[in-house]
């Protein structure tokens, strides 16, 4: 039985069967003539270039369209290998629908396209949609056929004809390195005046953040790069810290903002309470402000953004546990106004703790904190509570300050992320930056 064909298979087929063809051709017509020597090579060679260059020239400038030549010899290139790479996976893997013509079969296999960045440090593969293989094509991972490259994000287009496969360079380390404080400040400098960098692919505008992972980890190794981009804005950004086990976060935060700093339970309602009425106080102010812009938000007025890190929140839901029910439901009022309205003002609340079970956050409040990282080898059960069930967890050894994230219309789906590596003394650096603060 003959092995079944791809449509590309059999255009190339025919097309060298009629390449031989035409040479056969030219020489059976030199010798019908009587036609030898010089002679017959010159026509043989007129015939072919006859009957053969149409083809082979239709043939090349597909090519060259197909591969985006417009872009440079390079790009075309390794446009086709890596799309070559992708349709003998699929045709391995059976992903095609089969058609027939006349007496044989034929494997087509769905249409592919790459889009590369400008650096091929990373891009995406287009893939066309069909009802037979919609299914399978939401649930392949195509990285064993993109070489160097992995395979992060996969998306259905709105109109359901076409899957997009993003994909990096795994070769190229996504993981920034400061070995002194200057070259930090440089790099901090150049992201917006909102936004926070996280590694040298990922940077996101401020918002609620759950930070998940377990001691060691790479939690406060976080935190640390984040505190100092925050300290060195130009826009003041006003942190308070709440740290129920007194642990290194209650320390930073003598040291940035000795005021709005509490480690114990009475102290940390407080505190929250202070940050709700300070959230309250600017409402009126960007009401007014909102006149101009109805659709803004307090970046837009250059307002300074209010942050509340929380570190082990677990340890005091626990506590919260052994109160009353009046004051349990005045601490769930207050952290359900910063989760519901703190947005648009620029009040935020990060969470920080080890598990993000039920147990020791609650569903609403979880599910609420569109920024979710979760650091290190986690357990299963781990990344379902911060992601929901049924996620694909990029399979990866995680080293100290590495995980996963989400974030809504830039990684809906754990995306990879490393938190940069600060080779010199972070205090200090915090020390120059706590003015800004």
């Amino acid at each position: 039985m003959r092995k079944i064909q791809t449509d590309r298979q059999l255009r190339g087929e025919l097309l060298i069967a009629w390449t031989v063809m035409s040479t056969i051709c030219g020489v059976a017509i030199c010798y019908a003539a009587g036609i030898y020597g010089s002679d017959m090579l010159t026509l043989a060679w007129l015939i072919w270039v006859i009957l053969c260059f149409p083809p082979l020239l239709i043939s090349g400038t597909v090519w060259a369209l197909r591969n985006h030549i417009d872009k440079g010899v390079k790009y075309a290139w390794k446009h086709y290998l890596l799309v070559l790479s992708l349709r003998k996976q699929f045709f391995d893997a059976g992903l095609y629908v089969t058609r027939r013509i006349g007496a044989s079969e034929i494997a087509v296999i769905p249409w592919i396209s790459i889009k590369f960045l400008p650096d091929y440090a990373s891009g995406r593969v287009y893939i066309r949609n069909s009802i037979r293989l919609h299914g399978k094509l939401s649930k392949t991972d195509i990285s064993a056929a993109l070489g160097r490259y992995v395979m992060e994000q996969i998306y259905l287009k709105d109109d359901g004809n076409h899957y997009y496969f993003d994909f990096y360079d795994a070769s190229i380390d996504r993981r920034l390195v400061f070995n002194n404080f200057k070259s930090f400040k440089k790099y901090s400098d150049a992201i917006e005046t909102y936004e926070l960098f996280v590694d040298s692919r990922t940077r996101l505008p401020l918002t609620h953040q759950l930070i998940v992972g377990q001691t060691g980890s790479g939690k406060s190794y976080a935190l640390h790069g984040l505190l100092l981009q925050m300290s060195l804005k130009p826009v003041k950004y006003h942190l308070y810290f709440a740290d129920p086990k007194s642990s290194s976060i209650a320390l930073l935060g003598e040291l940035l903002s000795p005021n709005d700093t509490a480690e114990d339970f009475e102290d940390i309602v407080a505190l929250l309470e202070k940050f709700v009425s300070n959230m309250q106080a600017r409402r009126p102010v960007l009401k007014k402000r909102l006149r101009k812009k109805i659709d803004g938000d307090y970046r837009d007025f250059d307002l300074s953004p209010h942050i509340l890190i929380f570190d082990e929140y677990a340890a005091f839901s626990l506590q919260l546990q052994t109160k009353e029910k009046k004051q349990r439901d005045h601490v769930d009022e207050l952290i359900a106004q910063i989760i519901l309205k703190g947005r648009q003002s620029g009040f935020f609340i990060w969470i920080v703790m080890q598990q993000a079970g039920s147990n020791n956050i609650p569903t609403f409040l979880r599910d609420n904190l569109p920024w979710k990282t979760v650091l290190g080898n986690a357990e299963d059960q781990t990344y379902v509570t911060a992601f929901g069930a049924g996620v694909d967890i990029p399979e990866r050894k995680m080293e100290i300050g590495e995980g996963v994230y989400t974030y809504p219309a830039v990684a809906n789906k754990p995306k990879l992320c490393a938190f940069p590596t600060l080779n010199f003394d972070v205090l200090d650096a915090l020390n120059q930056g706590a003015g800004v603060l």
